[in-house]
């Protein structure tokens, strides 16, 4: 299930870029308001959350060198879990008083709706970006790297991950497969808080397969990370790709 949440800020501040910690804190306080045993579980719970977020979208904007300012004070955020519990929590503590506080700036919600799931899927577009990581043998130990489409252990891992996820989520094999090919992609270095930094890719790509199963990763997030507002994606249909060079753009 996905939420679309639409955000009103009357101080017309400027968003960081890094906003995703922030994001996910806001998620939890959200919960942790009206479930505290619920959040502080799925908190320390150290395997996979099931549940992702977007970037905040915001359509009418400035980019300024410290982040993006609202010119009319909107944003849209974008919250999407295959676990009814999450939420079910999450909407009863955003109806609580109606805000969401993300770091310094206080939205209210202006509107909230649940967005059905595509009846296909076609050509998909990050919203947050993907993160995959894998370790490697060095002279000082394993240790981990950022992986990106340049490398092609980076197909291998976003099929594998998604797969074991919804092993664990359904506790039963995966039998379902998909394939993909990346369109375009951009890698970035996002800050996730004081010297914690990942590398990662905002990526269009066309996908076909299964259809659960890319469902599912529609649901809870591509990639690693999901739950820090990691690999959230949203669906292009062909009709819709008359421009590609706008649509598509990263």
């Amino acid at each position: 299930m996905r939420i679309e949440l639409e955000l009103k800020t009357e101080n017309f501040k400027v968003i960081p870029y890094n906003h995703q910690y922030y994001l996910a804190s806001a998620i939890y306080d959200k919960i942790r308001s009206v479930n505290p045993t619920y959040a502080n579980r799925l908190h320390n719970f150290q395997n996979f959350k099931f549940f992702t977020f977007s970037l905040l979208q915001v359509k009418r904007r400035v980019i300024r060198p410290e982040g993006i300012e609202t010119i009319d004070g909107k944003a849209y955020l974008y919250v999407s879990s295959p676990n009814s519990e999450f939420i079910e929590n999450f909407v009863e503590g955003l109806l609580e008083d109606g805000k969401l506080r993300v770091g310094t700036i206080e939205f209210l919600i202006n509107k909230a709706k649940i967005l059905s799931p595509p009846k296909k899927f076609d050509i998909l577009k990050t919203i947050s970006p993907i993160y995959l990581k894998t370790m490697l043998e060095t002279e000082e130990g394993l240790k981990t790297y950022d992986l990106l489409p340049n490398n092609s252990k980076f197909y291998e891992n976003l099929k594998n991950n998604l797969k074991k996820k919804y092993e664990l989520f359904h506790n039963n094999k995966c039998d379902l497969d998909f394939e993909f090919e990346i369109l375009k992609y951009k890698p970035k270095r996002m800050k996730l808080k004081e010297g914690v930094y990942c590398r990662c890719s905002e990526m269009v790509f066309k996908i076909w397969g299964d259809y659960d199963l890319i469902k599912f990763g529609y649901e809870c997030g591509f990639g690693e990370k999901n739950s820090m507002g990691f690999g959230m994606v949203v669906n292009i249909e062909d009709k819709n790709l008359k421009n590609k060079k706008l649509k598509t753009k990263i």
